[in-house]
């Protein structure tokens, strides 16, 4: 069966990033993936560029920003109930360029699906 994605977010700023935005060897059009974070936000998380011992590269994931909590609250139930997302970095601001870094991201899912329903509770 044939699952159309749309873009939900189309483009969106992250918050509170957690990455030098210019070491990450981020580019545009990378995948990223979203989690629920313990306060309720919802983290973006992305392979990035890391050294060991200075010169041995390697890509662990991390956390570089959050959804602003309006974006994340729209597919935040989809999110926790499972539902697949397709998250890219649509737009890179390093602090070489501006002080105020930037990432922002789409996402793109089934829109019927985001309204997930919740469960019933026998009382």
């Amino acid at each position: 069966m044939y699952d159309s994605q749309q873009p939900i977010l189309p483009m969106t700023q992250l918050i509170d990033l957690h990455v030098h935005v210019g070491r990450t060897g981020l580019s545009i059009g990378d995948t990223a993936t979203a989690q629920p974070m313990p306060d309720g936000s919802i983290g973006i998380f992305a392979p990035v560029q890391r050294y060991r011992l200075g010169m041995i590269p390697y890509r662990p994931i991390r956390l570089l920003g959050l959804l602003p909590p309006e974006d994340g609250g729209l597919i935040a139930p989809a999110l926790t109930a499972g539902e697949p997302f397709r998250i890219r970095i649509v737009g890179l601001t390093p602090e070489h360029i501006n002080p105020e870094p930037e990432i922002h991201v789409s996402v793109w899912g089934d829109p019927r699906r985001l309204m997930i329903p919740p469960p019933l509770t026998a009382d």
